[in-house]
């Protein structure tokens, strides 16, 4: 029987967390359904020895793929390549889906053919409770059309990650790719949208993201880490919006998404330039917020005009002060 779903896992040094991971997902009672690709991305600790003890107990729907260490954005552009289930869904090595949840989205995947399944998701704090991301139910249990879906809710998507289960097919034959380090995510979540036809919203809690471990990206101490890779992330977004999204037709929904989306993506790019809690302490955040800036403009113009636009503290624009003066006002943080 071809499998209904392909979740890909990627790991880099997940050995504290891959058991909880795992054990959540390898169920038997829909072992026919499910293909589970973990893509070892060259850890140092003992992450690809426990994938490779489940692969011999659950070789029915495990595979584990070894690889040199690229960066999570390798991993799932491995996975892509490599599903063969009809609907892709992502699940980091830190999270876990709710087992229950996972078997009716099964069962929910075998009645429906759409390009897009988005199912709620809860953030599971390390200090403890967690806090929902329910759709709402007037949204859910029925196919929409995407243009129609973006319009109605004046383009703002809200498809994280977390929610975003894809038809792989849409993936495949696109040859959709994301970078390959830090902060891939704000490409997966964005680059494939301009495929997509038919979405279908769904309650069912899966997705369980954990908050507040030590060293993740999307962490203070992470942005500050891998600011270039955001930053990476950024032009190759802005040049996939230059070269595909602008012309992309009628679709003028899924333009306006997008655009709405990577302009939030460009306002933290100047963000963490700027800021003193990132990178505005730093003399060589000055040079790379001007590159950053020149490329921007020569690139994607009308958006950055828009980001003249970008305030703090609701009136002051911060963006266009630095361009024209000169002076980065984010550095008055006792009022700012």
């Amino acid at each position: 029987m071809a499998k209904l779903l392909t979740i890909a896992v990627p790991a880099y040094n997940m050995e504290t967390y891959l058991g909880r991971c795992l054990d959540s997902i390898l169920l038997d009672e829909i072992k026919e359904y499910l293909e589970v690709l973990l893509v070892n991305d060259g850890s140092k600790d003992n992450t690809l020895a426990i994938a490779q003890d489940y692969e011999q107990k659950y070789p029915d729907i495990l595979k584990v793929i070894d690889k040199p260490n690229g960066g999570w954005g390798t991993a799932i552009n491995k996975a892509i390549e490599l599903a063969s289930g009809k609907y892709f869904k992502i699940l980091d090595s830190d999270d876990w889906f709710d087992s229950n949840a996972l078997v009716g989205f099964i069962g929910l995947l075998d009645t429906i053919d759409v390009d897009l399944v988005a199912t709620s998701f809860s953030y599971e704090y390390i200090s403890g409770g967690n806090k929902n991301d329910i759709y709402p139910i007037e949204l859910c249990n029925r196919v929409i059309q995407f243009d129609d879906y973006l319009r109605q809710n004046n383009h703002d998507k809200h498809l994280p990650m977390a929610t975003i289960t894809f038809r792989t097919k849409l993936l495949q034959n696109n040859h959709i790719t994301v970078a390959e380090k830090y902060y891939a995510d704000l490409d997966y979540v964005l680059r494939p949208l301009i495929f997509v036809q038919t979405i279908y919203f769904s309650q069912l809690n899966l997705y369980k993201y954990w908050i507040g471990r030590e060293g993740q990206s999307t962490s203070l101490v992470g942005y500050n880490l891998h600011i270039d890779d955001y930053l990476n992330v950024s032009k190759t977004l802005v040049l996939f919006y230059k070269s595909q999204v602008l012309n992309i037709g009628s679709n003028v929904n899924i333009r306006l998404a997008f655009e709405k989306h990577l302009l939030r993506i460009l306002k933290f790019s100047y963000y963490i330039l700027l800021s003193p809690q990132f990178g505005g302490r730093r003399k060589e955040s000055v040079i790379k917020c001007r590159d950053f800036d020149v490329f921007l403009k020569k690139e994607a113009p009308t958006l950055y005009q828009e980001l003249n636009r970008t305030k703090v503290k609701k009136f002051i624009p911060y963006i266009l002060i630095w361009r024209k003066l000169g002076f980065n006002i984010l550095k008055l943080r006792l009022w700012i």
